[in-house]
């Protein structure tokens, strides 16, 4: 592998020196590596690395942040044939595979083709509003539907494959593939999935009922959440968030429906370790 490109935080890579770094070496090694900012200079705010900037011939992205770098990357780029592999600068992070001090030998590996490709299930989520699409995005960790700045919890019917599953008190619900299972649905309580199954977890946010718990769901499953009426008329402050950053107003009687995305990411796997010690290493004592 020969073709690489680095979308990296600037929040994370003061001045892009990390980003530099690893382009120079790449291309000492007989490498092509592009840089990309995934931080507006001006504003401050992520921006969207558009395919068109990216190079035909793409092989691999590097990604340089925390886990977010990672999935931003992944929804820029949705559709492109190429792999990610992210190098963590952030916290907790599950999906970027790279240690600091271990960057020129995982660089090697790369360029070498000693690795593991892992293929991840996407969502797709669509919103409805009176029958028609309004809003529609890919995620490869969750998306979560919340009452935002509405103090009072939110109600909403929860379908599947048309029937009915259950009504709904709680402040939202979040929709997560097994790669988010260890985002947002594991703090909310929710259970831990391999990253490599095929599966949707729904998880309800703070229930107001003991009986309300976590629920998996087959990849040929389709969701639909129906939002009920709000507590205060005429005030609607419900938010649909699709992988943490792209977030859509949502009204009474809104119907966000989800399944399975027709698209996967695929994600490289240099450590050799199991799933099992990773969540051990990460959250054990």
């Amino acid at each position: 592998m020969k073709e690489f490109a680095i979308i990296t935080n600037k929040y994370r890579d003061e001045k892009g020196k990390l980003a530099g770094m690893i382009a120079t070496y790449i291309r000492q090694q007989g490498g092509n590596c592009a840089v990309f900012h995934n931080v507006d200079e001006a504003t401050g705010e992520y921006r969207i690395v558009s395919q068109s900037e990216i190079p035909e011939n793409l092989e691999c992205v590097i990604t340089i942040g925390g886990d977010g770098t990672l999935l931003h990357a992944a929804k820029d780029l949705k559709g492109r044939d190429v792999l990610f592999i992210g190098v963590n600068k952030g916290n907790l992070g599950f999906l970027a595979e790279i240690h600091q001090d271990e960057i020129k030998q995982g660089i090697d590996r790369l360029m070498s083709g000693r690795f593991n490709v892992e293929c991840r299930m996407m969502l797709s989520g669509e919103v409805y509003r009176n029958g028609k699409k309004v809003y529609a995005a890919d995620v490869l960790n969750d998306i979560v539907i919340h009452r935002g700045g509405d103090l009072a919890v939110t109600l909403f019917d929860v379908f599947v494959n048309g029937q009915l599953l259950g009504k709904y008190t709680a402040d939202g619900v979040i929709l997560s593939t097994p790669t988010g299972s260890t985002a947002y649905n594991l703090s909310a309580g929710g259970p831990v999935a391999r990253p490599d199954s095929k599966m949707i977890l729904m998880t309800p946010i703070c229930p107001h009922t003991m009986g309300n718990r976590s629920i998996i769901f087959s990849e040929q499953d389709t969701l639909e959440i129906h939002l009920g009426q709000t507590k205060q008329p005429n005030i609607e402050l419900r938010k649909a968030i699709f992988d943490g950053d792209s977030i859509f107003d949502l009204l009474s009687g809104d119907v966000i429906r989800i399944k399975a995305a027709q698209e996967q990411t695929k994600i490289v796997k240099l450590d050799e370790s199991s799933f099992l010690q990773a969540i051990k290493d990460k959250l054990g004592d």
